[in-house]
């Protein structure tokens, strides 16, 4: 056995074989693309399924050096990899060819767990009210989604923003208000069966959940309410 092959062995044990569809006949003739693709699709049959309902994994190859030319081989290639699942983000993987003419080529393969996020469709100015034409929800990397980044719609239209907005950039809690300072909005006052509805003025910026104080327009009081939505807030009497 020669050296090379000794070292390939070394490197891949255990190798995991992956042999072509019936529909690459023996003195296949490979052009880059065809070996990426391998790459690609080997990875692809590897990987577990998302955690989340809404991800998804988006498996890419690296592209090779333009000037790697056609090659064939008259026996079916094989793919492997020393990794075993679950990869890291990029994985190198070997497509092999066996023949007496024997070449190896090592791919870089990328794997990025996606999730939707709600981007801009323009630049967005300070004080804009969102409309559902300024929103857009597009997938983006896992590792690049920050926790204050929003995925619903419904959070966001009707608040306007506290800052400018490029296009096409995600949209957060912190560039936003579902209420804002001055905005007019709805005190919904309830003991769990009886509602008292009334109006107020928000003296502070507030998003969901948030605690923000409220000025009541009829008594001219105070209180501390938690925003329920982009026009009312909600307190315990």
């Amino acid at each position: 056995m020669s050296l090379l092959k000794i070292t390939l062995s070394a490197y891949f044990f255990p190798i995991v074989a992956y042999f072509l569809a019936t529909s690459f006949a023996y003195g296949q003739t490979y052009e880059s693309k065809d070996i990426e693709k391998l790459a690609i699709d080997f990875i692809a049959t590897q990987i577990p399924q998302p955690i989340q309902a809404e991800e998804e994994q988006h498996v890419t190859a690296l592209p090779l050096d333009t000037r790697i030319p056609e090659r064939q081989c008259q026996q079916p290639l094989q793919v492997g990899t020393k990794s075993s699942p679950p990869f890291n983000r990029q994985v190198t993987v070997m497509v092999r060819c066996d023949d007496l003419e024997s070449w190896v080529q090592f791919v870089h393969v990328k794997i990025e767990t996606l999730l939707p996020v709600i981007v801009s469709t323009r630049m967005l100015d300070k004080g804009v009210l969102l409309t559902a034409e300024d929103l857009t929800i597009e997938m983006r990397p896992k590792h690049f989604v920050r926790a204050a980044n929003i995925d619903d719609m419904t959070l966001l239209v009707g608040s306007k923003t506290k800052r400018r907005i490029q296009q096409g950039k995600p949209l957060s809690m912190f560039q936003i208000c579902m209420i804002c300072k001055g905005d007019n909005v709805t005190i919904l006052a309830s003991d769990g069966t009886l509602m008292i509805k009334t109006n107020g003025i928000a003296l502070q910026d507030g998003n969901l959940g948030e605690q923000i104080r409220v000025k009541n327009a009829k008594s001219g009081k105070t209180v501390l309410a938690r925003v329920k939505d982009v026009d009312s807030v909600a307190v315990k009497i």
